[in-house]
């Protein structure tokens, strides 16, 4: 490999080598956990593998199985191999043992059934090289086979369990790549934020990571109990011709003919027009917090973590622009859906939306109901609820648009300038045509303070925006051409 250097070192399990290039050591498909194959599908993550000799960790790992993304039209697609041998963490340092540096490990997105932490749009070397962050993406279990809410397999919820086993290793093994076993700040976007929530639930987690990153949090997405999953694994073992008694079978199924039968079931219409709760996703359990993230953290879950907090101002876009039952939207079929969810409310929250709202479709006035209603409401009571309980919290709206005008600030939209690899993202139909010199300078800012706050635990440095505490009369910083801060006013 030209113009690149090989590095070995050692850590706990074994010795690695890895590939050095412009100042930062790449380390890739490193496991964290035994492979979860033939007779391990759905049990839970094992002990995390040793080795002799030195192990390469210059290629990166697959992906989890998994069909396509509903936000391909928005984020992009990114090649990547798909096996179950997927629990693997990819490491970028520029640092080397004893620096004692900040760690920063993200938890992608993907509705929990997509995604990949070695995805190429994730690379971490940017991170590395120009914040001084060591930089952790953890691959976890995701779909069915890290997500089916069915308890007479391995256990429930295997995706969080991965991720626990991932961080328990990085607490273990992070200083033989110059990281801070104390400094650690996990950040997770969507679903990835979603699983930060309910990992404040555990007893482990105050011992794995200090900060907590949370990104377009979708905590107004209710959570189901085992029972009232009961009829998404119906359907699921219908389409898979599976009875109820013989969901063993689903351990030996081919992964083509689960993923056939998924496909088909994704494209029935949703019961409700824009419900996207996904379909996996973690299931109320006794292991974590037993109850929603929102109540678990308003009765103390987190009290012991700093947290950083936000949202991108439209949400929703990144969901309804490919969704043909919100095309045709009525007037009437809007007011209908808003009082499903509200009630009698529902005329007066419609004529509240078009008073902010320009252009007023009824498609994009659901989108601003969704979008708080799940995503930036919630969130912004989390950083209300951390305030006072003493721990700082410092909240943001990213409000940088798409070029695209029905994408506006969407879901995603913040991930670019949280990587910074441009290169990588611009095919990205969301950024597709931005003007490159204003993605990447807002991108030095905007991670540029959240690479501070991973160091310090304050958001603020030398050359970046003023940034207050959300307790600091609910400062909300936003993030577009011109940053400025607001009052945050529900």
């Amino acid at each position: 490999m030209a113009g690149v250097d090989f590095i070995e070192l050692e850590t706990p399990f074994g010795r690695l080598r890895g590939v050095r290039s412009e100042g930062v050591t790449a380390f890739r498909r490193i496991p964290y956990a035994e492979a979860p194959v033939g007779s391990r599908r759905f049990e839970m993550p094992g002990a995390a593998p040793r080795w002799q000799g030195v192990r390469d960790a210059i290629v990166p790992g697959p992906i989890p199985p998994q069909n396509p993304s509903r936000l391909d039209a928005v984020m992009g697609i990114y090649d990547a191999e798909q096996s179950e041998d997927c629990l693997h963490l990819d490491i970028w340092t520029s640092h080397t043992e004893h620096d004692r540096a900040p760690v920063l490990v993200f938890i992608h997105g993907g509705a929990f059934m997509t995604g990949g932490g070695s995805l190429p749009c994730y690379d971490g070397s940017l991170l590395a090289k120009e914040n001084g962050l060591v930089v952790v993406n953890i691959t976890y279990r995701l779909g069915i086979l890290g997500f089916f809410p069915h308890a007479g397999l391995g256990g429930l919820n295997l995706g969080l369990h991965d991720q626990i086993a991932a961080l328990r290793w990085i607490a273990q093994a992070i200083s033989a790549f110059g990281g801070d076993p104390q400094r650690v700040t996990v950040i997770g976007q969507s679903a990835g934020a979603f699983s930060i929530a309910m990992h404040f639930g555990t007893e482990h987690c105050p011992k794995l990571f200090k900060r907590a990153i949370m990104m377009s949090t979708p905590v107004g997405i209710k959570m189901r109990t085992v029972e009232q999953a009961r009829p998404i694994v119906n359907a699921i073992l219908d389409v898979l011709d599976v009875s109820p008694n013989e969901v063993g079978k689903l351990r030996t199924m081919p992964l083509d003919r689960i993923f056939e039968g998924l496909r088909a079931l994704q494209k029935r219409a949703s019961a409700k027009p824009g419900d996207i709760a996904p379909p996996f996703m973690p299931v109320l359990d006794t292991a974590f917090s037993g109850c929603d993230p929102i109540a678990s953290i308003q009765i103390g879950s987190a009290r012991w973590c700093d947290i950083m907090i936000g949202v991108t101002r439209e949400e929703y876009a990144a969901f309804s622009v490919a969704n043909p039952a919100l095309k045709e939207l009525s007037d009437d079929a809007l007011e209908t859906l808003i009082r499903s969810e509200i009630g009698d409310d529902a005329s007066s929250m419609v004529l509240q939306l078009r008073s902010t709202r320009a252009s007023a479709s009824p498609r994009a006035l659901l989108g601003d109901f969704y979008s708080d209603r799940i995503f930036t409401k919630q969130s912004f009571e989390i950083a209300s609820i951390q305030s006072r309980f003493g721990r700082k919290a410092f909240s943001y709206s990213f409000d940088w648009q798409s070029p695209n005008p029905e994408l506006g600030a969407c879901h995603c939209i913040d991930l670019p300038f949280l990587f910074g690899n441009i290169d990588v993202w611009k095919v990205a139909p969301m950024i597709s045509g931005a003007d490159q010199q204003e993605v990447q300078d807002l991108s030095r800012l905007f991670r540029g303070s959240i690479a501070a706050f991973a160091a310090t635990g304050d958001a603020n440095g030398n050359g970046l925006p003023n940034w207050p505490a959300y307790a600091a009369d609910q400062a909300l910083v936003h993030f577009d051409r011109h940053i400025t801060v607001s009052r945050y006013v529900s």
